[in-house]
């Protein structure tokens, strides 16, 4: 369908890894677990640094939905030896100074730069993605809308116009579309028999669209279409009207395109604050952003 539609784990140490801030290799080592020591108990040592329940219940959190998904006494085992296994590397590296070196410097505070916008924004974008947002922009964009005319359409895509009227022929002498598809089409869609399945007219390209959707369940278009990748001979199977969705079945979409929308609002609002510039690799300025200020800033 690719040639049709428009263009529109990371392994438990890694995210351990991610998951776990650098610490001060100068700092005092706890010779006892904190306060309220039941509720977070010592698992782990790696020489003398203590490893708590809580610093598996956070590294938890990053581990892929079907991990999450299990009992912890399953996963406690092997998220505690991925934890020792970084513990240990980590003081490995420090007793050999890695830390001193100006490359690693620089990639540490890369990662704490991270940390710090991947913090800001979970700060941020949470208030703007409530339920009461999403139910809003459902009622904006689904509630009182029209239902939308779709229809399930066939092709076969070869590269020249002349195997195509070929085509057309033979669909005409009475050919079964399906199985010249599985023949002929240059499209991967040709192994079930060109079958595009439903679309709406703007999932598809103009031409394309204009083609299927003046056509009535069972007829085959007359002449083929060109596009880049090649010639289209286009058969519509069904059409149906569509109602708008329900709430439950958009609501995960509308909850993601809020979500970028206010990753795109936090980071406009940031460089607001900003004094911005670009160059060319000349050194040449490509552009100047207007200082803007908060009110009762001196920014």
């Amino acid at each position: 369908m690719g040639r049709i539609r428009r263009i529109p784990e990371l392994s438990c140490l890694a995210q351990i890894q991610a998951a776990q801030p650098d610490q001060d290799p100068n700092a005092p080592v706890p010779l006892h677990a904190p306060t309220g020591a039941p509720q977070d108990p010592v698992l782990g040592s790696v020489d003398g640094k203590l490893i708590y329940l809580s610093d598996l219940t956070r590294v938890t959190n990053t581990l892929p939905e079907q991990m999450r998904n299990l009992p912890f006494d399953q996963i406690m085992p092997v998220l505690l030896d991925r934890m020792i296994d970084h513990e240990a590397l980590t003081m490995t590296a420090r007793r050999a100074g890695l830390e001193k070196q100006p490359d690693i410097q620089r990639d540490m505070r890369a990662a704490a730069d991270l940390v710090l916008e991947r913090a800001w924004l979970a700060q941020v974008t949470p208030p703007k993605v409530t339920e009461a947002a999403i139910a809003a922009r459902y009622n904006r964009q689904y509630v009182n809308r029209p239902p939308t005319d779709e229809v399930r359409a066939r092709h076969i895509l070869v590269g020249t116009e002349a195997e195509a009227n070929t085509v057309l022929d033979e669909l005409k002498g009475g050919a079964d579309f399906a199985a010249v598809a599985r023949v002929v089409s240059k499209d991967p869609d040709g192994k079930q028999g060109g079958d595009l399945g439903f679309f709406r007219r703007d999932q598809v390209w103009p031409g394309f669209a204009d083609t299927a959707f003046s056509l009535q369940p069972g007829q085959i278009a007359p002449k083929p279409v060109h596009n880049e990748f090649g010639w289209h001979i286009i058969k519509v199977e069904e059409r149906r009207l569509v109602g708008p969705p329900t709430l439950s079945e958009v609501r995960d979409q509308i909850r993601e395109d809020l979500t970028a929308q206010a990753v795109r609002e936090a980071i406009a609002d940031a460089r607001s604050q900003m004094i911005i510039h670009k160059f060319n690799l000349d050194g040449s300025e490509i552009e100047t952003t207007p200082r803007m200020t908060r009110a009762g800033s001196d920014r």
